[in-house]
This record gives C-alpha cells, structure tokens and sequence, in this order.
C-alpha cells in the first residue's frame, strides 16, 4: 500500500515538470516592425508570427533519460491517475493542478519515470506543449500561487489530504521556472509524503519534475536533478 501510494503521488506530480520549451521565431515581425517604425504608433499593427507547439521529436529530446543520470536509478513506471485535485483554496487552485496527469489546455509529449532502491527514491518528468503563450502563462500562475499559497486541502482517491508548501529556488535555464516543496498529509493512511516539485517554461512548452527521496537527507538532491531537468528541456526545445 505505501509503495503504490508513493507512485500515485509521483505519477501525479509527474512535475515530468519543470522544464520547458522553445522560443518562437520572428523573421518576418521584424521586417514588418521595421515597415511600420514610420507610422502613427495607432496606425502601426503586430503581426507578430504565431508560436509554434513544440514537435513530438522536440519533446522527447527535452525529457531525461536513464544515461543522464547518476549510477543506481533504474527506469521506472508510473500507472495512469484520473483524479482531478480541488483545492480549498482559490489562491492554491493552479498548484492543485499540478497533482493531476493531465493540465487543461496542454499536449502532453514524453514522460520519464525512475526509480532506485525499491522505489524509496522516485523522479518523475513531464513534457509538454501549448498553444500560443499557454505555457508562459500557465507557469507564471504557478509562480504567483506560491506567492499567496502556504497550503491547502485535497482529496486523492477519496482520502483527505493536507498539503503544506515550501518555496525553493529553481534552477536557471529557462525563461521562467518555480520549484519548492510539497508534504502531503493522507489522514486516512496515517502517512506523510514529501515531494520537491520544478514547472518551468520556455517558449511554447513547458516541463514537470517531480523528486521523491527516500528520507528527509534526501532532498539536498533535488537542486542537482532539477538542474540537469531544466538544461536537457531546454536544449531539447530549441533543438
């Protein structure tokens, strides 16, 4: 039962999140900007060209693989979560989003699982897509729920859970990150869960990590996994 809870909780999180996606181009925005720089600021017009989703290929390339990582983490394998999070909260509302598979709005593309031990320690990524500035906005609310958002209260399968959050600082690389910490509270199972979260965002994608670790000790890890996260995702967008 604690071990599929832990994968429930990591698939969830599947923060597969905190990296993102490639910047859009503007060949033809910058000729026409020029075009108009002799115009009437009201006569001049954006024709900016439309941002492009990130390809399956791009996605792909951004998400970790088991070669990127130190020795002992084996691949591993999250089952799929319907469950939609509420949270008590409006201010907290876009960080209850993050708890569920799929985000409104968002072309999920590669995923990565692993694991090492018997499952003590579990990283968990994400790779998506939105259209237009999806991504840029939907990373920007995660920032400012953090802002105004210590905690909150969910249910997962029925069973209640508090949620208390710990801003951290994320890693640079992209064009706007968040990460901090997640304790998940499940009264029913007498049970606390400890996740460390980064949702990143570049240009039109978007990336979810979460860290699992085995024990309390564990979490002066994140900063090197969030970091190797944030650097294969944004190479891989702009790839």
């Amino acid at each position: 039962m604690r071990t599929r809870i832990r994968h429930g909780v990591a698939a969830a999180l599947a923060v597969s999140a905190l990296s993102l996606t490639t910047a859009c181009g503007g060949g033809e925005a910058q000729d026409d900007t020029k075009k108009g720089a002799d115009k009437p600021a009201a006569e001049q017009t954006t024709s900016a060209a439309p941002a492009t989703p990130l390809t399956a290929a791009q996605m792909k390339a951004g998400a970790l693989e088991l070669k990127d990582l130190p020795s002992g983490w084996k691949a591993g394998k999250s089952e799929p979560d319907p469950t939609v999070y509420k949270a008590d909260k409006p201010e907290c509302e876009p960080l209850a989003t993050l708890l569920a598979d799929n985000v409104a709005g968002a072309t999920t593309g590669a995923s990565a699982d692993f694991e090492r031990g018997n499952s003590e320690s579990l990283l968990s990524q994400q790779v998506m897509t939105f259209p237009g500035t999806g991504a840029a906005d939907y990373v920007k609310k995660i920032g400012t729920s953090l802002e105004t958002c210590a905690g909150f209260s969910a249910e997962m399968e029925g069973m209640k859970m508090k949620i208390t959050l710990q801003k951290l600082t994320a890693p640079q690389g992209a064009q706007e990150a968040h990460a901090f910490r997640m304790k998940m509270n499940i009264t029913d199972l007498n049970m606390t869960v400890e996740s460390n979260v980064l949702v990143a965002a570049q240009g039109t994608g978007m990336t979810r990590f979460a860290h699992v670790p085995a024990d309390a000790g564990g979490h002066k890890d994140f900063d090197g996994f969030a970091k190797l996260a944030v650097e294969k995702f944004a190479k891989g967008a702009q790839s």
